[in-house]
């Protein structure tokens, strides 16, 4: 993936739709390199990959823009500059990061950038990741190619019902786009807002046109509606409203990964938007609540989707942002530990933040279950290997109205223990009590509690007393 191809393409140059396809793949190119950069950073900053040098600093930075000291169209191409540097997989993972940092220089206020694949779907939104993926408006997209020289003929066949005529169409388009030039646009009659100055490069990385969008406020209202898409969202037997135990969320997130392949070898021009849209939507079967999935891709590193907390998590690098809020230990690791113990996975438990929750304090018990994917999708000449990791969870804390359901009242949490000594608390309604102890090394132990003694303070909570549990466990035999 880390060919180097010319800076423009020649004119006329047909591309394939499985070429194209690759389109949608603009950000996750990395995602399936072999390579394995070691990165080490702060939240704050953006990793810098081992042999890609820092970019100088922009001749037209956001924040200029903002206080009128430079034009939008300056900015615009100081983007394009950036975006040209990237020939190499490490490399456009570090210009994405920076494109997306608060408070660096590519975003300030309404001033920030959006980048679109050559069929008009937003790839990445720096200010907004739930956004990624959609596809723009017709009318607003129509506006920026013909603010960029596409004829009006073209932009017509592009919807043409015949697939030979609107072949022809998109590749006169990438022709155009190959040229690389920047207009302004504006498509503020009839949707408001919709306008900013666009500008077009050819991807070293792919050998692809790329539109580049600055100044452009972009909101859902801009975006075309999901039901106009045509989203598979495959037919799971357990969805992300049916995960209530371990072995509802087994069966979860291996269908999830399994469905992932099969749109990916679809041969669909815009599989994996697609599936980022179906994992996405809080009206599909892949998310309900607090539960979610995420997608880590093990070439890279980098998350490839996060269906809970998009802006925070995905597209970037495994980093030490994740940790858990009582032990402190990076939840990514234990995640990847716990794909990787056997061929269908394992389970994980850490603490982490419930994002139906605001006042949690990212403190909640969250049972984890990781499962490792690896295939290939072949793009017309080209295999390339995927090898990810699909992972979901759902929150040990409250039942459907958020009233605490049990709790283990002892031994409270960095507690020290020895000898002989007991676990107790209580549970509103269980069949059996189950209490799972984990050693630093990563064994764990099963143990089945005492459960249905009397506990009067727990009346008002659980609507009756029988609700008490309790463990004698020699803590030494644990090692």
């Amino acid at each position: 993936m880390q060919t180097k191809m010319p800076t423009k393409m020649p004119t006329g140059t047909v591309l394939t739709p499985i070429v194209l396809m690759l389109s949608g793949l603009l950000v996750l190119a990395g995602v399936f390199s072999a390579a394995r950069p070691a990165w080490a950073q702060t939240p704050e900053e953006c990793p810098l990959p081992a042999g890609v040098t820092p970019p100088a600093a922009p001749r037209a930075t956001a924040q200029q823009v903002e206080d009128g000291s430079a034009s939008l169209r300056d900015f615009a191409l100081a983007a394009r500059d950036l975006f040209r540097q990237e020939t190499t997989t490490a490399e456009g993972l570090f210009i994405g990061c920076l494109m997306r940092q608060e408070g660096g220089p590519w975003q300030s206020g309404s001033t920030y950038l959006v980048q679109l694949t050559p069929d008009g779907r937003v790839d990445i939104h720096a200010k907004d990741m739930a956004l990624s993926a959609r596809l723009l408006s017709p009318v607003i997209y129509g506006a920026i190619l013909s603010a960029l020289g596409v004829s009006p003929t073209d932009l017509a066949n592009l919807a043409s019902p015949d697939p030979a005529t609107a072949a022809l169409a998109l590749q006169a388009v990438l022709a155009t786009l190959s040229q690389e030039p920047d207009a302004p646009f504006d498509a503020t009659v009839p949707l408001p807002g919709a306008s900013g100055h666009a500008v077009a490069y050819v991807s070293a990385n792919l050998g692809l046109p790329i539109v580049i969008l600055a100044g452009f406020d972009l909101r859902e209202s801009h975006l075309a509606p999901i039901s106009a898409e045509g989203i598979d969202y495959g037919d799971p037997t357990i969805t992300a409203r049916e995960v209530v135990d371990r072995d509802t969320l087994k069966a979860f997130v291996t269908q999830a990964g399994e469905f992932i392949l099969e749109q990916a070898k679809s041969g669909d021009i815009a599989a994996f938007s697609k599936i980022r849209i179906a994992l996405r939507d809080p009206n599909g079967p892949w998310r309900h609540g607090s539960v979610y999935l995420y997608v880590l891709d093990l070439a890279s590193n980098i998350i490839l989707f996060h269906g809970g907390f998009p802006d925070r998590y995905e597209l970037k690098p495994l980093v030490p942002i994740a940790r858990d809020a009582i032990t402190g230990k990076l939840v990514l690791p234990q995640v990847i530990a716990a794909a990787q113990s056997s061929p269908e996975g394992g389970f994980v438990e850490y603490h982490f933040d419930d994002p139906t929750d605001d006042s949690d304090s990212a403190d909640t018990l969250k049972v984890g279950y990781a499962r490792e994917f690896t295939d290939e999708v072949s793009f017309g000449e080209r295999v390339v290997p995927l090898n990810f990791i699909v992972v979901s969870g759902f929150y040990r804390r409250s039942d459907s109205s958020g009233d605490v359901g049990g709790r283990l009242e002892n031994p409270g949490p960095h507690a020290f223990q020895s000898g002989v000594g007991a676990l107790w608390g209580w549970v509103c309604e269980a069949e059996r009590v189950e209490i799972e102890i984990g050693t630093e090394q990563g064994d764990f132990e099963w143990h089945v509690a005492a459960y249905g003694l009397e506990r009067q303070d727990t009346l008002d909570t659980c609507g009756d007393t029988d609700n008490g549990f309790v463990l004698l466990l020699n803590w030494n035999l644990l090692g």
